[in-house]
């Protein structure tokens, strides 16, 4: 294990080791190597990379942009973002109606949340939470979906719910809803159909994908969340565990499936800090 750790905090990939300080290890962000890697983060390239993405002007970059900074760890106080946050804003259209929910995660992450927009869309958001803890596919010309759950559910909506549910419980926002969300995943596995558990509801979410958008999220993702939310040590997660814990190789570090990267994470097949991370603090919140 100390050697997976050591991994993490090279300084190499100062955004992984950053976000292991401040998350997995707990580290003060006074500390004086924190501060090191905090400034290390903040000169790399790959943050450079992420900010010059808002240069273009484009929608979608925002969005991943804003994203890839959550997964750092940095926040609008720590980077010049509000005007993008405030652009992002303005361009959201119905294009983007799949995207948003994922959207407001990050920018809780971000320290977004008492922003006016950022609470209104939250609440209205789990307020479209059904009774089974999912959401209706948002497409309303379809008469089935790839989730092929009852009334229309969406597994890959509904696991950003989660994501976000996850990002507000860390701040000590609880909603009444997130325990019908918590119930979905364990009635389901986690992400198997209740009635073929051998059948995932979504085949490429049971993989390590990263980074994740709001179609493409990996297994790491959803045990984080359910993790972070208390939910993560029913016994009905114990088949998702393994297969979580089956990426690993033999010196514990995990690997990476699949990817469509956004921002540098590794190369596909290999061993990859981020799932990595992801593992090792879902391990964590369930200890809490």
């Amino acid at each position: 294990m100390n050697n997976v750790i050591y991994w993490l905090l090279e300084r190499e990939t100062p955004e992984v080791k950053y976000r292991t300080m401040i998350e997995f290890l707990d580290i003060p962000k006074d500390d004086s190597e924190v501060k090191k890697t905090y400034d290390d983060l903040l000169k790399s390239d790959t943050v450079r990379l992420i900010m010059d993405k808002f240069k273009l002007n484009k929608k979608w970059e925002d969005v991943t942009a804003l994203c890839a900074l959550a997964e750092f760890g940095v926040t609008r106080f720590d980077v010049p973002i509000d005007d993008y946050m405030e652009r992002v804003i303005r361009n959201m259209d119905r294009s983007m109606k799949c995207a948003k929910i994922l959207l407001l995660r990050n920018l809780v992450s971000l320290g977004y949340y008492e922003h006016t927009w950022v609470k209104e869309e939250i609440s209205i958001a789990f307020s479209t939470i059904r009774e089974d803890g999912t959401c209706r596919c948002l497409d309303k010309t379809k008469k089935t979906n790839d989730s092929k759950l009852p009334d229309m559910g969406c597994y890959r909506q509904t696991t950003t719910y989660l994501l976000l549910a996850a990002e507000l419980k860390k701040i000590g926002v609880i909603l009444p809803q997130f325990k019908s969300l918590i119930n979905f995943y364990i009635s389901h596995y986690v992400a198997f159909h209740p009635d073929n558990q051998g059948k995932a509801i979504i085949e490429e979410m049971v993989g390590t994908y990263y980074p994740f958008d709001h179609v493409k999220l990996g297994l790491q993702m959803t045990i984080y969340g359910l993790s972070v939310l208390g939910g993560a040590n029913h016994p009905n997660c114990n088949k998702a565990l393994e297969l979580l814990d089956s990426k690993k190789d033999y010196d514990g570090k995990y690997i990476l499936d699949k990817s469509f990267p956004y921002f540098e994470v590794g190369k596909i097949g290999e061993p990859n800090k981020w799932i990595t991370l992801y593992a090792l603090l879902s391990e964590k919140y369930r200890k809490v």
